[in-house]
């Protein structure tokens, strides 16, 4: 009983579908772990990264506009005045606490042609006041930092303009321009600098533009990763950091946020919502399929085994599974069909086999077959035989400008018309390639030349258009013969071989020829396949 339990397709089956869904949920599971879970994170770390992109691209407008203001003070003709020393009234006229505190600027330097500070003018970060000096010392000693990094910068760059950030002493954005005038005459007088804190106010203003709450610190660089986004998941939120290059060595400016994980959240409840309906709905399917699978299935499949294994007795039985209108009727009416179906796949499966589907000619492989029986009749009653190979000039051309289904319906019209020249001549001719045929004509070699020229007149009478061939405009055909003497060394590749020489002298001397092999082109080393397109 037990055996009979094993052998029962119900009980395979229940087997089987429980082995299915184990392995669905197994599969589920890796899925959730290795793609599902991969994926979400994946798109939440390309959501943080193009947040970070926005911020760092506002970070770039606002170093852009920095610039832009230091380009208009530097290209003033009353700047250049300045720096000369033609106008002593320049700062008094011009600078103001008001107009540093309006521009929030923390500090404007210029400087000499040489390097050296002409005015200094900022306010003092302990006062808040504004301040003007001539050198970085005394009152203006917390300029000095800035002075010994701008200086530094001019001397190693040239008369261009340069935006950076600094993180000594304070992070802050600065840009220099060489001092020109409006109309750019004159030598460069020297250069400018704007400095602008990174500070709180300046975080303020950068959160209200990108929408992100902010936050900034200068860090080491050689605790910085190799990455310049980080991100720090932290519950419902993750904080993603964005890594900033510095003019100043040996530290780095981290721009922080703190971003939502709507998105990711969104998605991992949705994807926890499928997984758990697809394993209630498989449950569901599995016990649908074993109520159904006896009545609809196992049943009718005992009748139809029954059925099959009648079907080699002659007669055919007439069984009342043929009558039914459902699929178990359709199988037993196949069945039925089937062993005579099967004598007329047959043949149609020979003729497939020996036979180019296109042309209707026989194929390589039957050629091959007549060429091998025709050298060995050659060879045991000493009788003639020939092999050509015939190949369409310049078929490639007329495929790249007519097209392949023209292409098909060119060799297609070709094959019939060998095909009835092969009838009325007694000879065999074979597709053997793209564009090339083959004739086995058991006869000697002059009269297969003679046939060779013959064929080449019925393709020139079918006058089928080829207008970008080199040749003609019709299509042509160039033909190689061979038709060795019978030795020891008479053999089907050898008569291939020689044909395969022949035709590719008959397209060197310029195509739509027909050449017979001589003994002389035996000296030229020439493969099996040697012809030009």
């Amino acid at each position: 009983m037990a055996n009979r339990c094993t052998t029962s397709l119900r009980f395979r089956f229940l087997i089987a579908l429980t082995s299915v869904f184990l392995l669905a949920v197994i599969v589920l599971g890796l899925l959730t772990r290795f793609v599902f879970f991969p994926a979400l994170y994946k798109e939440e770390q390309s959501i943080i990264i193009n947040e970070m992109d926005r911020l760092e691209r506002s970070v770039a407008i606002n170093q852009q506009q920095l610039q832009a203001q230091a380009r208009d003070w530097a290209t003033w003709d009353d700047t250049y005045e300045f720096v000369q020393g033609s106008y002593p009234r320049y700062a008094e006229v011009n600078f103001s606490q008001s107009m540093f505190e309006e521009m929030r600027y923390k500090l404007m330097a210029f400087f000499n042609t040489d390097g050296e500070v002409h005015f200094l003018g900022g306010l003092n970060p302990t006062t808040g006041q504004y301040q003007t000096c001539e050198s970085a010392t005394q009152a203006c000693s917390w300029m000095m930092p800035y002075v010994v990094s701008m200086q530094r910068s001019i001397q190693e760059g040239s008369e261009q303009e340069h935006n950076m950030l600094y993180t000594h002493p304070a992070p802050t954005m600065v840009a220099s321009s060489p001092i020109l005038r409006t109309d750019s005459s004159g030598p460069l007088a020297g250069w400018l600098f704007k400095v602008r804190a990174m500070n709180s106010d300046w975080l303020s203003v950068l959160s209200e533009l990108t929408g992100m709450p902010l936050s900034l610190t200068v860090r080491p660089i050689a605790s910085i990763p190799a990455s310049r986004t980080t991100s720090t998941i932290m519950g419902n939120t993750v904080l993603a950091e964005r890594f900033l290059t510095t003019y100043q060595p040996g530290a780095i400016i981290a721009i922080s946020s703190r971003l939502e994980r709507d998105r990711y959240l969104a998605g991992l409840r949705s994807l926890r919502y499928v997984l758990l309906w697809t394993g209630v709905m498989m449950l569901l399917v599995i016990v649908a399929v074993l109520v159904l699978l006896q009545k609809m299935i196992l049943g009718p499949l005992r009748a139809l085994t029954l059925f099959t294994e009648q079907l080699g007795q002659e007669p055919l039985p007439q069984h009342g599974l043929t009558h039914r209108s459902d699929e178990i009727g359709l199988l037993a009416r196949v069945f039925e069909r089937q062993f005579t179906r099967q004598r007329q796949l047959n043949e149609k499966l020979s003729i497939l086999s020996t036979h180019d589907p296109l042309t209707g000619l026989p194929n390589r492989r039957l050629f091959d077959q007549e060429l091998q029986r025709a050298v060995e009749q050659a060879i045991a009653h000493h009788t003639p035989v020939a092999v050509m190979m015939l190949d369409i000039d310049h078929f490639k051309l007329f495929n790249d400008h007519y097209g392949h289904p023209k292409g098909d319906h060119c060799l297609a019209t070709v094959g019939a018309k060998l095909q009835a020249f092969a009838e009325n001549n007694d000879v065999l001719i074979a597709r053997t390639g793209g564009e090339e045929f083959s004739v086995l004509a058991e006869m000697p070699a002059d009269q297969a030349h003679r046939l060779a020229n013959a064929i080449n007149a019925e393709i020139d009478a079918l006058n089928y258009p080829h207008n970008f061939s080199p040749v003609a405009p019709h299509l042509t055909f160039s033909i190689g013969i061979s038709a060795l003497e019978i030795n020891e060394y008479f053999t089907p590749t050898a008569l291939m071989s020689t044909a395969d020489q022949a035709l590719y002298q008959a397209k060197k001397a310029g195509r739509h020829q027909v050449r017979l092999y001589a003994p002389p082109l035996a000296n030229k080393t020439v493969s099996t396949h040697n012809t030009p397109p």
